[in-house]
Order: C-alpha cells, then structure tokens, then sequence
C-alpha cells in the first residue's frame, strides 16, 4: 500500500503542468503599475535602451492585476543564457483588440542571437490588422488574428533536432528550422524574446513561461513501477 502511495504522489508531482516547473516565468503582477520594465526581471529596451520600454499595465490581464502594454516606440527583450539543447516550450498569452492599428504590423519575435550587436532571429510573428492575419515571416505561413480575448502563443523549440513548431490558439501555423526559420545561419540557442510594437496601438503580453519538454507520464509510470517491484 505504501508503494502504490508513493507511486501515485510521485508521478502526480511531476506530470503537473508545465508552468510549475518552469526555468522561466512572467505574469507582470509583481511590478508596480504603471512601471517601466526596463531594469526590471531582466527585462530590458532593445541592445539595452531604455528609449524602447514598454510599461505595465491593468487594461487588460489574464492573471489579474497587471499585463505589459506594447505599444508606439516599445521594442521590449528578454535576454536568455544557458538554452542551448534539449526540448523547450516558450508559451506567451497575447490580448489584440479589434480596434489595433499598426501600420507596420505589430511582433513576437524570437532569437536564437542578441546583445553586442550581433543579432540572428528564429521566429518572427507579425499581427496585421489590415489583413486580419497573423503571419509566421518569411515564409508566409498565417492564421486569423482573434481580437478582444486572450490568446496562448507558444513554440516548441528542438534543439537537438534544430527545429520549432509554432501554435496560435491551439493551432498550428507554421513548423521549420531553428537556425534557418529567419535571419538563416543561426546558433542553436535560444538567445531572446522580444515584443516589438513598430508603432502599433496597444497590444497586452501576459503570463509567458519557458519550461523544459515535461517527462513522459507513462514512462515515469513505469519507472516507478519497477521501484516498486525490488
């Protein structure tokens, strides 16, 4: 009985979701409102300047009370270090509004590159209010944009086999290289995020997280099971 006992906490423990045991996690409730991220939870203005903060908000949130507002000059980052193989999940909630109006498109972009100057991106996901789309660049993969709800952006990252697929809402847009899915000639790394209002009214990011590839339940099962059988 205390078998069966332990074989049941242990693999409830850790097949729990993914964001309980994140290496990365960001719900902006923690900052004061109003506050520019910049200097704050390793955030920072693109190469570092504070002229491209972005601020936090609570418009709108998916984990009351705050979300960051990327909007007009903001061109916000999150550096990585250390993500260099393995499984990754990098998940992000977005809030477009039916009444965005970005003349350049308005971006979630990933890169396998930053800092220094040098720079090399993996994914870049620009939302067009004037097609309605949400298109994967450059090779024009794209999904309707849902407007005035929270939605789940995420990307899986395999960096050992030097790929990614990439989900809106569920569903997939768009699967292809790492190194190559942009800039080309790469690194397999997972370098940074970065939202990129281009000059774009306000769209909201709120609870992102980036989390191993969660172990096999089954095989977890199993492993336990053999425990329990010396």
């Amino acid at each position: 009985m205390r078998a069966l006992l332990l074989f049941g906490t242990v693999t409830a423990l850790l097949c729990m979701p993914a964001v309980a045991v994140a290496d990365w996690y960001e719900d902006f409730d923690d900052y004061v409102l109003g506050s520019g991220l910049h200097g704050q939870g390793g955030w920072e203005g693109w190469e570092g300047d504070s002229t491209w903060d972005a601020y936090v908000t609570d418009v709108q949130s998916l984990s009351a009370p705050h979300s960051v507002d990327i909007v007009a000059d903001a061109d916000l980052v999150q550096p990585f270090e250390g993500y260099t193989e393995g499984q990754w999940t990098l998940t992000a909630h977005v809030y477009v509004p039916s009444d965005l109006v970005a003349p350049n498109q308005t971006y979630f972009i990933l890169l396998n590159t930053y800092g220094a100057g040098i720079h090399n991106w993996s994914t870049q996901l620009g939302f067009n209010p004037a097609t309605g789309n949400l298109t994967s660049e450059f090779e024009g993969a794209t999904l309707p944009i849902v407007y005035d709800t929270w939605m789940e952006l995420r990307v899986e990252i395999d960096l050992d086999a030097d790929w990614q697929d990439i989900y809106y809402g569920g569903n997939l847009l768009s699967g292809k290289s790492w190194t190559e899915g942009l800039s080309g000639g790469g690194a397999l790394n997972i370098g940074a995020m970065d939202l990129f209002a281009y000059g774009a009214t306000s769209v909201y990011y709120d609870d992102m997280s980036l989390v191993p590839e969660p172990a096999s339940c089954l095989l977890l099962a199993l492993g336990v099971l053999a425990l329990r059988r010396r």
